[in-house]
């Protein structure tokens, strides 16, 4: 099967990124960088949450954090893309299939998330986080990625305007960020919210990556809900490109 649909959505992406990389992994960073230090060095390591010093508990939330904005941030890109430069339809009138337009944006996304990853990880090695990196976590890192990447197309393709884009980030992507229990354990929430927040992606992957980092058994169903929000997601994304092409 040819892929150069793929192969040629990824490489112009990579190529733009270059001329940003710096920019973009530390405005990426800022916000995550900020909230470690301040929740992290505030409470200190004398609270312990599942076992774990509230520094090593605040990691993988705040991983998860600068990943979902590294990601989504394809929505702004796409966005710009479509409304401004009008340098989207390329692709969109290229001899290449949908999907595979959906799939070179989204490794676009795991890339740019990927590189905001290593550089946090080596911010949270230099402040004295225990960093437990197995097969396990870096799994559940891609998975999130993944479906953030995916996210963000679908929403930057499925919106009329750049007002509406920033609408939806308001009332969908804060609310994760800061209910999904990336500060503090669901369990402290009010049983109306502990549910609301299940329906999140961010909460299962920040409990999959909670649990690799203490080195506790991963859930099955965290995995399955995640797999379950990849394919609703890629699909989503699918059917926004297909009908971005005909308006």
């Amino acid at each position: 099967m040819r892929l150069n649909g793929i192969i040629g959505v990824y490489y112009r992406e990579m190529s733009i990124l270059r001329s940003r990389l710096l920019r973009g992994v530390l405005s990426s960073l800022v916000s995550p960088a900020l909230f470690f230090m301040a929740f992290g060095y505030g409470f200190g390591r004398q609270r312990m949450f599942y076992g774990m010093e509230y520094l090593d508990f605040l990691f993988a939330g705040l991983l998860a954090m600068s990943t979902l904005n590294a990601c989504y941030g394809l929505a702004s890109e796409v966005n710009i893309a479509r409304f401004y430069f009008r340098t989207f339809d390329e692709y969109l009138l290229a001899p290449a299939p949908r999907w595979q337009i959906v799939a070179g944006e989204m490794l676009y996304g795991i890339s740019k998330g990927g590189i905001t990853a290593c550089a946090f990880m080596l911010l949270a090695w230099a402040a004295g986080v225990n960093l437990r990196l197995s097969p396990g976590f870096f799994a559940a890192l891609l998975l999130h990625m993944a479906i953030f990447s995916l996210l963000g197309l679908g929403i930057a393709l499925a919106v009329k305007n750049h007002g509406d884009q920033g609408a939806i980030s308001s009332f969908l992507i804060t609310p994760m960020t800061f209910l999904s229990g990336v500060f503090f354990p669901v369990e402290q929430m009010p049983l109306a919210l502990r549910w609301l927040v299940q329906a999140f992606p961010v909460t299962h992957s920040v409990n999959l990556l909670r649990a690799a980092q203490g080195g506790a058994q991963l859930s099955g169903a965290d995995w399955a809900t995640l797999s379950g929000f990849l394919i609703l997601s890629f699909s989503a994304a699918l059917l926004a490109a297909k009908r971005a092409g005909t308006t």
